[in-house]
Formats: structure tokens, sequence, C-alpha cells
């Protein structure tokens, strides 16, 4: 079956364009029941903005070339996290699956095509908690075999799950404590990348808030995998550092699939090379100090700062 297509958005009507512009090429796209969540605007400063985005939903709703479309606009701000969390239950209560976009993703063609025929083929497979369509431009990818990797994190560049996985995540993070004072599970945390234990004590102390990493702390307590292919579906256009959340970047985009290629889908394992180096990327010191000189990172630094002598 075909899964509904969640797009959010908050203030970047030119980013929401272009992504939805993207789903409409795709193939498959009408049949593609598609909701929009735009979060409200905090204040004066982001009024023009989300007022165009705004603009943008009513001129789309009034011609669209999708099977349905549905637009929800918040009245308030209410953050990223709080509009995906919200708006995917939402999705998932109806539909009982979703595909997920954020509005600086643009798609290939056949996205649509990979995530529906992944998300058939995987959904029995209780090891897989989510797949998505995006890919890391790995080096040890040039030399793997096959069309599909199993990871230990999710992926929030264009992914979709099921309502039995969605269901069991605990945004409280009830088990935190645990799993920092649990050696074992801290570990096994960090098996996708050694920053996500930096990500989570950030969330719990109120620094960032990030739907994201509590959905990947609930993957890692279960023992699950994300389904990644080998080579991307997804351009992230956020790189430009216009996203609240996103840090300035041009690595996203390096590892592209050619539209129309086969992919061959398989129950697999995690690959010892390919864990390897994706966990290197994402504990790279240097890497990860370089992502943070913007104005959000030194804002994320000084938090921590004061959190640290208070």
């Amino acid at each position: 079956m075909s899964a509904p297509v969640v797009i959010f958005a908050y203030n970047r009507a030119d980013k929401l364009r272009g992504c939805v512009d993207s789903l409409a090429l795709a193939d498959g796209h009408e049949a593609a029941e598609v909701h929009i969540y735009a979060d409200g605007e905090k204040g004066e400063d982001d009024r023009e903005a989300t007022a165009l985005v705004g603009a943008y939903l009513d001129s789309l709703v009034a011609i669209h070339p999708f099977m349905s479309l549905k637009v929800t606009k918040r009245e308030k701000n209410v953050g990223l996290s709080a509009n995906v969390i919200s708006g995917v239950s939402e999705v998932m209560g109806e539909y009982g699956r979703a595909i997920v976009l954020e509005d600086d993703l643009l798609i290939t063609g056949d996205f649509l095509t990979f995530m529906n025929e992944a998300m058939d083929y995987y959904e029995e497979d209780q090891r897989v908690w989510s797949v998505t369509g995006y890919s890391e431009p790995l080096k040890s990818l040039e030399e793997y075999d096959h069309d599909i990797y199993y990871g230990y994190r999710g992926c929030s560049y264009g992914w979709g799950t099921w309502k039995d996985r969605w269901d069991t995540v605990d945004w409280d993070m009830k088990r935190y404590d645990e799993v920092m004072n649990d050696r074992r599970l801290r570990r096994r945390f960090e098996r996708g990348g050694r920053d996500m234990t930096r990500i989570l004590k950030d969330q719990k102390a109120g620094i960032v808030d990030s739907w994201a990493i509590r959905w990947c702390l609930s993957q890692s307590l279960q023992d699950r995998y994300t389904v990644y292919p080998k080579h991307s579906f997804i351009t992230n256009t956020g790189g430009d550092g216009s996203g609240t959340h996103q840090i300035i970047s041009k690595h996203f985009n390096d590892n592209r699939h050619t539209y129309g290629e086969k992919m061959v889908l398989e129950h697999l394992k995690p690959d010892e090379s390919i864990s390897g180096e994706f966990y290197r990327v994402h504990s790279d010191i240097i890497k990860r100090a370089f992502r943070s000189m913007n104005i959000r990172g030194i804002k994320r630094q000084i938090k921590r700062w004061m959190k640290n002598i208070r």
C-alpha cells in the first residue's frame, strides 16, 4: 500500500516550494495523500516569513497534483519537535504508516517508489525500526555489493516508519538515567556516533528540542535498525544554515542515486565496515567543532557552559 506523505514546514516558503515541486515530479505523486503541517509564528521577527508560507499553502490547496492534500497551520509556534510528534502521530492513527519530509529536502523521481516498496518489504521485519531515503557519503559503500545497508541510527532526512514502531517511542525519556549510568546501554546507543550522547544530554538539559534524538534512543533501547539505501534519494538544501536546527554544511549531497536504477531489497544485518565508518563520521571531534562554528552552535555552547556552572 502507498504511505501518506507528511511534510513539515515553518518559515521558509522557498524551501517548501522546492520540496513540494520535487514531490510533484516524483513517480506515483498522483496517488499520494499529502499532509503538510506548518508551524506558526514566534513573533514579529518571523511574522512575514510564516505569512509567506501560509499564502503559498493557500495557493497550493486551490490547485495541486496529488490525490489529496490536507494543510494544518499551527495558530502559534509549537516548535519542530511538537509539530513533528503531533503531526506524525495524527497521520499514523489514520493510516498506520507514513513517509516524512521536512521542507528543505528535494527528492528524486523514484523516491516514493523506493520508500513504498521498502515499507512493504520490511513491515513484518521487527528488527527494522525505520526506512530512510538518505545515505551518508561513505567511502566503504564504494565496494559494497548490496543496494541497502542497516544502520544503528535513525535518519530524519526523508524517512518512513509504521504505527507499531512509532507508538513505542518514549518521548519523556524515562530511561535516560539508566542509559547514562549503564555503560553497556550507552555504548549500544553510541553505535550510531558518539555525538548522540551529547545531543541526548542537551535534550535532557533543555538546550535543544529534538524529536529525533528521542526517536533514536527508543530505537537503541529496542536494538532495532534503520534501512539506508546505498545511494541517496534525497538532496538536503538546508546546509545553507537557514534551518532552525540545521548546521551549515555541504556534505549532505555527495552520494546521489541515479534515477531508474533498480533497488534490490534484502534482509541483512549491519555491515561492520559501514557501521565503523558511520560511527567515525559522527564521532569526529574536529568535524563536530567545525559544524558548531555558527551562531546557533555558539549559543548551544554558551548554554552548556551556563548549565555547568550553576
